[in-house]
C-alpha cells in the first residue's frame, strides 16, 4: 500500500497537500481533544478559514463531533486514522527511506515517524506513540529490559499499552539522580513496568560521579546484584543526545567540555561521547550499562527525533550496537541530506 500511495502521489501531485493536511488535523484533533477551531489553527499553524473548511468536511464524513466544548474524534475517525497513517507514509516516500537508512547506517530496522519534534509541538508524541507500538513487538519474547532516561523515553512511556507480564522485570539502564526527576531512567522504567504489569528494580545512584565513587558503588551489596542483572537483559531502549547539549544537561566541567569540542564529539548515548565516524572520544564514570555489554544484547533499540539530532544519531547508529532505530522524518530527511542521498528516495 505504501508503494502505491507513493506513486500515487507522484501522479497527483495536488492530492498530497490536502491528504496530509487533513491527515494533520485528524491527528491534533485525537491528542488535543476536545479542541476548539481557533486553538487548532494556532497550533497546526494554519489560517483559520482553511481549518474551518477541513474540519466541516471531517464533521460531514462522521470522523470528528463538534460539541460546545470543542471537537474530538469519532470511533469511525480512529479507525480512518490508523489506515491514514500508512498512505501518508507512503506519500512522502518514507517507506523507502527506511529502507535506503537502515543499509547505509548499518542499522537491522528503521522506523520513521512523520513530523519533526524541533518545530511540531505535537510531533512528539507521535514519535512517543509509535515508539511505544514497537517496542511492544520487540519485547513479545524478552523476559528482562533495561531503559535509558530522557525526554522522548519519557514520552514513550505514556504510551505503553496496558498488560500483564508478570514474566517480565524492567531495569534502569544506569543511575539518574540528579536529572529532573520525570526524565529519570528510574521513574521511566517504573512507569513502563506499571503498565505492562511487570515486575521493576530500581538503582539509586548519582547519573555522573567520580571514578574513585562509581568503582565503590560497583561492589555495593544492593547495587551490584542489579548490574549483574543489566549486564544480561534481552532488550535495551535508549535515546541519543546531541553532545555538547548533553554535556550540559549532566553537568560536565569546562574542561570536559573542551574535550569534546576538540574531539568533535556528535552524539550522546548512556554516557559515552561519540565523533562523526562512531568511535568514542570520551566516556563519564557511571553506574549501570557498559558498551561492552551491548554486544550480549538480543535486541538494542534506540529512540530520537528532531532535525537537530540527525548528526547525534548518524555518530552513534556508527558505532554498530543499535538494531532498530525509532526516528521522525525530521532527522531522518537530515540524514538523507548529509549523506546525499535524496535522489535515490526521490528519484
Amino acid at each position: 500500500m505504501a508503494e502505491k500511495a507513493f506513486f500515487l502521489g507522484k501522479l497527483a501531485p495536488e492530492l498530497i497537500d490536502v491528504v496530509q493536511r487533513r491527515y494533520n488535523i485528524l491527528r491534533t484533533i485525537g491528542y488535543m481533544q476536545p479542541v476548539g477551531r481557533r486553538i487548532l489553527a494556532e497550533r497546526l499553524e494554519l489560517p483559520e478559514r482553511t481549518v474551518r473548511n477541513d474540519v466541516e468536511t471531517l464533521r460531514q464524513q462522521e470522523l470528528i463531533a463538534a460539541e460546545s466544548k470543542g471537537m474530538s474524534i469519532t470511533p469511525l475517525g480512529e479507525r480512518l486514522l490508523e489506515e491514514l497513517s500508512v498512505l501518508v507514509h507512503g506519500l512522502k516516500g518514507l517507506d523507502s527511506l527506511e529502507k535506503i537508512l537502515s543499509a547505509k547506517l548499518g542499522v537491522r530496522k528503521v522506523i520513521i515517524v512523520p513530523g519533526d519534534i524541533d518545530s511540531e509541538s505535537l510531533a512528539k508524541k507521535e514519535l512517543g506513540r509509535v515508539a511505544a507500538f514497537y517496542f511492544n513487538e520487540v519485547i513479545k519474547k524478552a523476559r528482562t529490559i533495561a531503559v535509558a532516561g530522557g525526554t522522548t523515553l519519557a514520552e514513550m512511556a505514556k504510551h505503553i499499552i496496558p498488560q500483564n507480564r508478570e514474566d517480565l522485570l524492567v531495569l534502569p539502564a544506569r543511575g539518574g539522580l540528579g536529572e529532573q526527576v520525570e526524565m529519570q531512567a528510574n521513574t521511566i522504567a517504573a512507569k513502563i513496568a506499571t503498565s505492562l504489569g511487570a515486575g521493576y528494580r530500581l538503582l539509586h545512584v548519582p547519573d555522573y560521579m567520580s571514578k574513585t565513587s562509581a568503582e565503590q558503588l560497583v561492589n555495593d551489596p544492593y547495587i551490584a546484584p542489579i548490574l549483574q542483572m543489566m549486564r544480561s537483559v534481552d532488550v535495551l531502549v535508549h535515546g541519543i543526545g546531541d553532545a555538547l547539549e548533553m554535556a550540559k544537561r549532566r553537568g560536565l566541567s569546562w574542561e570536559e567540555v573542551e574535550i569534546l569540542k576538540k574531539t568533535q564529539a556528535k552524539g550522546e548515548a548512556f554516557g559515552y561521547y561519540f565523533d562523526e565516524h562512531g568511535s568514542i572520544v570520551y566516556s563519564t564514570p557511571s553506574i549501570g550499562l557498559k558498551l561492552d555489554d551491548l554486544g550480549k544484547i538480543e535486541t538494542v533499540l534506540a529512540i530520537a527525533g528532531g532535525k537537530g539530532k540527525a548528526s547525534a544519531i548518524q555518530a552513534v547508529t556508527k558505532a554498530g550496537y543499535i538494531d532498530w532505530l525509532i526516528t521522525d522524518e525530521g532527522a531522518a530527511w537530515q540524514i538523507a541530506k548529509d549523506l546525499k542521498l535524496e535522489n535515490r528516495v526521490l528519484g
